[in-house]
């Protein structure tokens, strides 16, 4: 199967719901998308972390079962983001003292990061490894290979994760029947497709605004210099409108995406009343001051993220994901960090094309997961025969997780079972002819038996 023929499958665990994505890339570097399927999950995970393994595993599987059937194909294996609260960098130094000046090797810089990646997180393990420089002597490096010294010091910026949010997901796809073809860190893959060059070698914050986390990462010098993952999202304004004025969760929402706005520098005179349930209004001021509040209470974490590198941030804070989408979000984040370099993000880096009878995605909204799909470089699906059966999933504490449904037309089993039961026929009216046959046979053999 040639390269543009691969299908690459990825799954994003997000706090409302999980996103999976088919596609291919083709030979001149566009990304097809060839379906997206949503499961909402609001009872099973919780900004990213999986709380529920059953409920998060079914929703593995009607999403997987969905891109199958629209594409007619067995999904074997996907690509997943790991993302999540307790997401984070954290620095680290290891020093090595020489006997003598000798040239450092591929073998030395090598066994430094091996005894980085040794460090011991409590209930953590890490995910990923940044190298940062190198300080040989009394200069800073970027390669310190060939250069002589007898004292060298690495710098590196390590992403970590609780144990158990790379554990819940390996588990759930492993009950789910699906194989992990790579799990990837989904900030720093949005940060390839999201962020030029020119952007992460002068200095700038992604912001990722989620709707129930807020991602911060900070690139200089071509480098992540930080990444922290903020457990406050678009969720917490939602709740604080339902909360306030005793409405559910939904009702909420459209009122936030309809007249929402992140920063309104002065109350209307005249505001409008708007209608809400059981025959009530609500006024416009009181809902921008609902959301206005909650709003600076995010950006304030933000800015406390990136306010001591904020002078070395010439491409300036740039803004990402669906919490994003409020109206006048750079606006708000200007007023209330001071800082005036905030743009939103521009349009993905490669070129996408969105295949027929899929809905383009809307805004940055499915940016990460475009993002994943982009980094994957390993088949994932193969095409179904005709009748084919998906393969069940594995067992799990004793009970066994059903596979995805055949995706067999409905009109091509009934007549394979009409053919079916022909054939049954057929047989049976042949049995019952041999047999009457042969009693014939067996009354001439008795007859002439009798005569004789």
């Amino acid at each position: 199967m040639g390269a543009e023929k691969e299908i690459i499958v990825a799954l994003e665990f997000g706090t409302s719901s999980i996103r999976g994505i088919a596609g291919k890339k083709k030979p001149d570097g566009t990304i097809q998308i060839l379906d997206i399927e949503q499961e909402r999950t609001t009872d099973a995970i919780q900004r990213g972390v999986i709380y529920n393994i059953d409920k998060t595993t079914q929703a593995i599987m009607n999403i997987v079962s969905r891109l199958g059937e629209s594409l007619n194909i067995h999904i074997r294996r996907a690509y997943v983001g790991i993302g999540g609260q307790s997401l984070h960098s954290d620095g680290n130094f290891i020093s090595r003292g020489l006997e003598m000046k000798v040239k450092i090797t591929p073998e030395l810089v090598d066994n430094l990061m091996d005894n980085n990646r040794a460090t011991q997180y409590t209930d953590a393990q890490i995910l990923d490894v940044v190298p940062q420089e190198y300080v040989v002597g009394n200069r800073t490096i970027a390669d310190p290979v060939g250069i002589q010294s007898d004292q060298i010091e690495a710098r590196f910026l390590n992403i970590v994760a609780k144990n158990t949010l790379v554990e819940n997901i390996q588990k759930c796809m492993r009950m789910a029947g699906i194989e992990i073809a790579d799990m990837f860190i989904a900030p720093m893959m949005l940060a390839d497709v999201l962020l030029s060059d020119s952007e992460k070698r002068s200095g700038c914050a992604m912001v990722d605004f989620g709707a129930g986390t807020t991602t911060v990462a900070v690139y200089n010098g071509n480098l992540l210099r930080h990444l922290v993952v903020i457990p406050l999202g678009g969720n917490n304004i939602t709740n604080d409108i339902a909360t306030a004025h005793q409405m559910e969760f939904e009702e909420a929402e459209g009122l936030k995406r309809k007249y929402g706005i992140a920063y309104v520098a002065a109350e209307s005179d005249t505001p409008q009343q708007l209608s809400i349930s059981n025959e009530r209004t609500l006024s416009e001021n009181e809902l921008q001051n609902i959301i206005g509040a909650r709003q600076e209470e995010i950006i304030a974490n933000v800015w406390h993220q990136i306010e001591n590198v904020s002078n070395t941030l010439l491409s300036g804070i740039i803004i990402t994901g669906a919490a994003a989408q409020l109206r006048d979000m750079p606006e708000a984040i200007k007023h209330f960090t001071k800082f005036q370099r905030v743009k939103m993000a521009k349009s993905l880096i490669t070129t996408v094309d969105v295949g027929a009878g899929v809905t383009a995605p809307q805004g940055n909204s499915c940016d990460t997961l475009i993002a994943l799909l982009m980094h994957g470089d390993t088949n994932c699906a193969e095409i179904r025969e005709d009748g084919e059966q998906e393969p069940k999933a594995e067992e799990e504490n004793g009970e066994e997780q059903t596979g995805a449904p055949v995706s067999t037309p409905v009109t091509e089993v009934e007549e394979k079972a009409e053919e079916t039961n022909k054939e049954s026929k057929q047989k049976r009216k042949f049995g019952e002819g041999f047999k009457k046959f042969g009693r014939v046979l067996q009354k001439i053999f008795t007859d002439e038996e009798e005569d004789e």
